[in-house]
């Protein structure tokens, strides 16, 4: 399902758009979220800080046990190497970043490969708990996932990024950010890279925009 605007978004940048900022997941999966103690579940809690034994996992990512034994092996693996010494320089970074399916700008920032090869930027949306954003570098177009684990997302983490996105599982989960444009037509927002980083949020501005559309 899309996520839409009424109408053509106005995009507010950021107040201090550059620090890093940790958004808390919340629980919104119309079939709810299971409990669950599995071993992705004990890292997941270890990598970002779990305030409680439990971890809720999103009914929105299907409990495919090949993704999720990929994902854990692929943390295992980045954690032996780390502990090993063997990631301290930034070509051994680079290189099991790749294997893994992401990279990183000089600034930190996060992009991700699809199936295709084609890269996306991601970050969180800061006015949305548990919500991330997508850029598709090959053409601007913005996208949205929002996750219903009760934690806080550290995407400055290599194994969290590890954890929540090597399995590919994003590709079919993220929805397209939508507007009817001037003549009624359904567009994807597309949004420059400069815009994208700078802006605060945009998943409570076309739920609003949608809300407001309903009422009239």
């Amino acid at each position: 399902m899309a996520v839409r605007f009424s109408q053509t978004p106005c995009v507010k940048p950021a107040l201090g758009a550059r620090r890093r900022v940790a958004s808390r997941v919340i629980c919104s999966a119309s079939t709810g979220s299971v409990a669950c103690t599995s071993r992705r579940s004990l890292l997941l809690a270890g990598l970002i800080a779990v305030p409680a034994a439990e971890l809720l996992l999103p009914s929105v990512r299907p409990a495919h046990a090949e993704t999720q034994s990929f994902a854990e092996d692929a943390v295992d693996e980045y954690s032996r190497l780390e502990a090993s010494g063997k990631l301290t320089n930034a070509k051994a970074l680079e290189n099991i970043r790749s294997k893994f399916n992401f990279k990183r700008s000089i600034d930190g920032r996060v992009f991700v490969k699809s199936s295709k090869g084609t890269f996306f930027a991601v970050r969180l949306d800061m006015e949305v708990p548990g919500a991330m954003l997508f850029r598709d570098s090959s053409n601007g177009q913005i996208f949205a996932l929002q996750t219903t684990t009760l934690q806080q997302i550290d995407l400055s983490n290599d194994q969290v990024v590890i954890l929540l996105l090597s399995d590919g599982e994003w590709e079919r989960e993220m929805s397209p950010i939508q507007f009817d444009d001037d003549a009624g037509k359904t567009t994807t927002l597309t949004l420059s890279e400069n815009d994208f980083r700078n802006v605060v949020g945009l998943i409570s501005m076309a739920e609003g925009a949608e809300a407001g559309q309903e009422a009239k």
